[in-house]
């Protein structure tokens, strides 16, 4: 009787042998067969595109992240490159979408552009935020050069650290009301020296805007007027006062 049990022992003990086998086998081919899948031609990305991409191009985004076609889709770190991207200081987000199976999409939230800021001979691009986004030697027209912000440094990427806080403000608020009127087609200066007597310059007409207050009233006003006005006229706008007619003295 111990001859026989100890002989099925033996035979147990060989199919279980044969079956840790089987399954190691099984569990080789099963991962062999993912990573066949994974690194299959079928998630090598073709096709990159950007959306929303105003301050770069496709090529460039991708040269910033490491992407390139050809890449295994599967194996690509997207939130790493979200993470890179979003350190640009034009953009706002990033988010890259993979269309199964081989594209993939950039999409970009990015700043814009609000005013200018001069610097030591260049300027200084500045968003909504009075976030610096560019430093260039000249600027475009059809956004405020703003004058009398009081500040010794910058950080690219960063919003700019004034010791007249209030200037800083007042000049974002005119800004948006300044494109609210479709005055970037016009050159536009604004000095916020004192923000109890804010000037503007805009072509040759210098308008003095005074305080805050009635201030998107003042803005359309000047909108209005300055439109009427040959670019070759030079003269004072006063609108400080509402409440007085408004005047433009022609400079002879």
């Amino acid at each position: 009787m111990a001859k026989i049990s100890h002989t099925k022992k033996k035979i147990r003990s060989h199919k279980h042998k044969q079956n840790m086998q089987k399954y190691t086998i099984g569990a080789v081919l099963f991962v062999m067969a993912i990573a066949a899948l994974i690194f299959s031609p079928i998630f090598a990305i073709q096709n990159i595109r950007a959306e929303n991409a105003i301050h770069f191009t496709t090529s460039e985004l991708c040269e910033k992240v490491g992407l390139s076609q050809g890449d295994n889709a599967i194996l690509f770190s997207k939130t790493k490159a979200e993470m890179i991207l979003q350190k640009e200081p034009y953009i706002q987000k990033a988010n890259i979408v993979w269309e199964f199976p081989n594209t993939f999409v950039i999409v970009l939230t990015e700043r814009k552009v609000r005013a200018y800021v001069p610097y030591m001979g260049s300027y200084l691009y500045i968003d909504e935020a009075g976030r610096v986004l560019d430093i260039q030697n000249n600027y475009v027209e059809g956004l405020p050069l703003v004058k009398g912000l009081q500040f010794t440094e910058f950080q690219k990427g960063e919003v700019l650290h004034v010791e007249n806080a209030k200037s800083l403000e007042v000049v974002l608020h005119i800004s948006q009301m300044i494109q609210k009127y479709q005055l970037t087609e016009m050159v536009v200066e604004i000095d916020v020296s004192n923000t109890e007597d804010i000037y503007a310059q805009v072509n040759g007409v210098r308008v003095h805007l005074g305080s805050m207050e009635n201030m998107d009233q003042k803005i359309r006003n000047m909108a209005e007027i300055v439109k009427t006005i040959s670019k070759e006229d030079r003269g004072i706008l006063d609108l400080s006062d509402l409440s007085k007619p408004m005047i433009f003295q022609y400079l002879t």
